[in-house]
């Protein structure tokens, strides 16, 4: 093949974080604003929510529409209605099955991967096998349920001897599956809380061994992503800066300011994101690849 000059294939990992996640709205509409848009996607979590509904052809303006409609007082009844009434198990709170329901209403209508208009991988861990499982074919709403699954608080999926749970804990911030399926330029949004920030601790207001634990699986997901993001070819680390106010959970009632921080960061990452993604001489085509996790 003759040389050829062209831009690189820009892939980008949306990292998990619960409602801080909304800072990826932020992102992706400065990114949008500017002519760059990725071609390939991975996602973990609420990542892979906000992933999945922009490989399925929304706009950042129609998915920080829906953020908005998440977080709305209106929009409480429909999140108490994933409760389970059987709450005596105790295994988890929101089954999955509903959590799927839900889903199948926020991805442009899509409901397939192959319906996708940029390919997606999803990041999900089998507590089985204890291994990192990458989603990205078939049910979109079942694979993005998987990712989501915070034990404890939404059921597992179920599926092929695997029970798979929140991808969180072994690849937070996927930006392997995007380096794998064969991304020339490697961004990544990281959207975790910083864990050697003591006032975010001070902000849970949780007993003490609740405090220990919430914060012994913090230091462990930190570590991970961190490692993986050392292991992957990440060009640029997008990291907003959010209040360490703003949880996971309590997230959904600062949109705004979460999409603003995301702007702000990717504003500042933009220099650079720019400078490579400029065309230049390749002797092959892009080729998109399945993704693959990195092995630690």
């Amino acid at each position: 093949m003759a040389p050829i000059s062209r831009n690189p294939l820009f892939g980008l990992a949306l990292g998990g974080g619960g409602a801080r996640g909304f800072a990826h709205i932020g992102v992706l509409k400065i990114l949008e604003a500017d002519g760059i848009k990725p071609q390939l996607l991975a996602g973990t979590s609420m990542g892979a929510v906000i992933a999945a509904m922009y490989a399925s052809g929304m706009s950042a303006n129609e998915i920080e529409a829906e953020a908005m409609r998440m977080g709305s007082m209106s929009n409480l009844g429909n999140m108490v209605k994933l409760l389970d009434s059987d709450l005596a198990k105790l295994s988890h709170v929101v089954s999955n099955s509903a959590v799927q329901e839900y889903l199948s209403g926020l991805f442009n209508g899509k409901k397939d991967f192959s319906e996708l208009q940029i390919p997606l991988a999803v990041a999900a861990v089998d507590v089985m096998h204890a291994r990192d499982v990458v989603l990205q074919e078939g049910n979109l709403p079942e694979a993005v349920s998987a990712s989501m699954a915070l034990p404890g608080i939404i059921e597992p999926l179920q599926k092929d001897g695997m029970f798979l749970v929140d991808g969180g804990s072994l690849n937070n911030v996927p930006a392997d599956l995007v380096d794998s399926m064969g991304a020339e330029v490697v961004a990544a949004i990281d959207v975790s809380p910083d864990v050697t920030n003591m006032e975010f601790w001070k902000e849970q207001h949780m007993p003490g061994i609740a405090v220990a634990n919430w914060r012994t699986n913090a230091i462990m997901v930190s570590n991970f992503t961190a490692a993986k993001l050392r292991k992957a070819r990440t060009d640029v680390i997008i990291r907003p800066n959010i209040s360490s106010q703003i949880t996971t959970l309590s997230g959904f009632k600062y949109v705004k300011e979460l999409v603003d921080a995301g702007a702000k960061a990717a504003l500042d990452a933009l220099p650079e994101l720019r400078k490579l993604l400029k065309a230049r001489i390749y002797l092959v085509a892009p080729k998109i690849k399945r993704a693959e996790p990195a092995e630690l």
